[in-house]
């Protein structure tokens, strides 16, 4: 009789559940770094440059306990508790996570060489796309939560509410290109402008991404 490769339907085991409760965790350290990232582009916007910094700081501790959970998890996997199918997927949505914190701290890294707020409306755009990343970003979390709860249709519903966010945030992006190019900044300074729109951008397709992986281990649930 073929075994199932039904990961929640393992969820009673206690190896099981606690990379579930990783994973989870991993999530939330994620949410702090991407809510880091918001808080960083609220203070350039309202040009409070100690209140930046402090969120820098931030941001890259979060990112730090993130990478720590990260590391955990790949042990916990290689220990053959899994299937081979179950466990990749696992170690892609680990991945994943993580490439979400690194991308809110590489915005963050951008930041600091903002001295003052930069002229027009791109500050303001730049934070409501950080607005954008914050809400996919809990949902990403909700829909973590409910993987491990076993609520699939719950899980379906969060995911369906990341792409709609991210859609929204190619419209962020493109608002955004079209306010740089009229706003006469310095080579360098457009260069830099430009990577963190992109930067930004990279956070809200990586909970898109994210939320793909855990689509498709709710959908293995069923």
């Amino acid at each position: 009789m073929e075994k199932s490769r039904n990961i929640l339907a393992w969820i009673g085991q206690k190896e099981e559940q606690e990379i579930l409760n990783d994973v989870f965790q991993h999530v939330e350290r994620v949410l702090e770094c991407v809510k880091g990232m918001k808080e960083i582009l609220q203070a350039l916007f309202d040009n409070n440059m100690e209140k930046k910094n402090e969120y820098i700081s931030n941001v890259k501790e979060a990112e730090h306990q993130g990478d720590e959970i990260r590391r955990k998890i790949v042990v916990e996997l290689s220990k053959g508790l899994f299937f081979p199918p179950d466990r990749e997927d696992l170690i892609l949505l680990n991945e994943r996570l993580n490439d979400i914190a690194d991308g809110a701290k590489g915005v963050a890294r951008l930041l600091e060489f903002f001295e003052e707020k930069p002229e027009g409306e791109l500050s303001k755009i730049l934070l409501s796309d950080g607005i954008v990343a914050v809400n996919a970003a809990e949902k990403l979390k909700s829909a973590i939560n409910a993987l491990r709860e076993n609520e699939v249709q719950k899980v379906l519903e969060e995911c369906a509410h990341i792409e709609t966010l991210e859609e929204e945030g190619d419209d962020k992006r493109r608002e955004l290109i079209g306010s740089l190019v009229k706003i006469e900044f310095s080579p360098a300074f457009t260069l830099l402008l430009y990577e963190i729109i992109d930067t930004v951008e990279d956070v809200i397709d990586g909970i898109k991404r994210a939320g793909d992986m855990v689509r498709l281990l709710a959908i293995k649930a069923r």
